[in-house]
């Protein structure tokens, strides 16, 4: 009896999947004979999926020379050099971009001072990474990119009161031109926490908070695995609520520091035992736990990742956080409350990894390949800073 067509199609999908992981996981080629054994499948049914995939130009045969006598198995290797990614970060200093192969391998990156139009400056940071890395952007088949402030379904900014120049501006589909790719925006913090939650600190965790101490307090929220957008995508955007302030004396938004200038300053000079910086942050914990505790009670999230500045700087910031929220709270459970891992790139490699999801199946040829996040996020040799 044949299978129905869409069970077949989605039969031969995960035959695909199956064979193009078990080549990307092994990083070296593979002979048909341990693709099967691997992957479960029959000989015949792995000839016919190298086949389909050697078409799609994702495989290759390769000539690696057989240890025995007689004629060499065959064997296949993932041309992960096949097809570009790209994710960029563009704040009001200027930007960060990475560029990766489609097995989520570095190639390149770069950071650009903000010259010229934010629009420019996405196209500017991929070209940049692609030359740090000498990859020919002529493969480039996606790229994600994080702006901050509110950013509508349709990749434009709905507001921003870091880049206000850029509102409205329609960044996805001018740089889809310029680039010639897919393109896919979204709000920086959202993206900073789905990277943290996919191959961070939250990396394990369905659902996590999202904590980011900066010139700024911005929060975001990962439920089911998944960015929680709301309809009107303003789940987390609690600076949209008219007279909010996380502080006494922030101003439109912008923390205001004392004891010294920035809050990075602020953890270092506390870790070093400098009394009026632990005072400082005392202070500041309690201003802001109260609404942090109003968030975990309506979100009840595993986690709670919590970035400012390096790691060291948002381990300093964790214990007070975490005793003045435990202070707002009539219920003894709370959340673990660790430090971001990913540091600075998160939200650009969040952007990447958006576009892998999002862009999955045009940009493998395949569908429901998994997106690389554990190679976008894990690099033993970058320093998290």
């Amino acid at each position: 009896m044949e299978s129905a067509p869409g069970t077949a199609h989605a039969e031969r999908s995960a035959n695909q999947v199956a064979c193009l992981r078990c080549l990307a996981e092994a990083g070296v080629a593979q002979t048909v004979g341990v693709i099967a054994a691997e992957t479960g499948l029959s000989r015949p049914t792995v000839h016919a999926v190298l086949d389909d995939l050697v078409a799609a130009g994702l495989v290759e045969p390769s000539n690696a020379a057989s240890a025995g006598p007689g004629r060499p198995a065959r064997s296949f290797r993932f041309v992960r050099e096949a097809g570009l990614v790209a994710g960029v970060d563009i704040g009001p200093r200027g930007a960060r971009a990475v560029l990766s192969d489609l097995a989520g391998e570095r190639l390149g990156y770069a950071e650009l001072p903000r010259e010229g139009r934010a629009v420019d400056l996405v196209r500017k940071a991929v070209e940049a990474a692609a030359k740090e890395g000498g990859a020919d952007l002529e493969r480039l088949r996606a790229v994600g990119v994080a702006l901050p402030g509110v950013v509508e379904e349709s990749g434009r900014l709905r507001a921003s009161l870091a880049l206000p120049e850029v509102v409205g501006a329609p960044i996805a589909e001018t740089v889809a031109d310029e680039l010639g790719c897919l393109v896919t925006v979204d709000n920086d913090i959202k993206l900073a926490a789905l990277a943290e939650q996919r191959g961070g600190a939250g990396r394990g965790h369905s659902d996590v908070l999202y904590l980011q101490v900066g010139n700024r307090v911005s929060l975001s929220i990962v439920l089911d695995e998944e960015i929680r957008q709301g309809s009107h995508r303003l789940a987390g955007e609690l600076g949209a609520q008219r007279g909010m302030r996380w502080t006494r004396n922030a101003e439109r938004g912008q923390l205001v520091w004392t004891s010294h200038p920035t809050g990075e300053a602020v953890l270092q000079a506390a870790a070093a035992g400098a009394a009026d910086a632990q005072a400082e942050i005392k202070d500041f914990c309690g201003q802001i736990a109260g609404r942090i505790a109003t968030v975990l009670l309506v979100v009840d999230p595993d986690v709670v990742v919590v970035r400012c500045g390096g790691a060291a700087e948002s381990a300093t910031l964790l214990g007070p956080l975490q005793a003045a929220v435990a202070k707002e709270l009539v219920v003894p459970e709370l959340p673990p409350f660790v430090a971001a891992a990913l540091g600075r790139e998160a939200a650009v490699l969040g952007a990447a990894g958006n576009a892998f999801d999002r862009f999955g199946s045009a940009i493998y040829g395949v569908q429901n390949y998994p997106s690389p996040w554990h190679k976008l996020t894990h690099d033993e040799e970058r320093n998290y800073q």
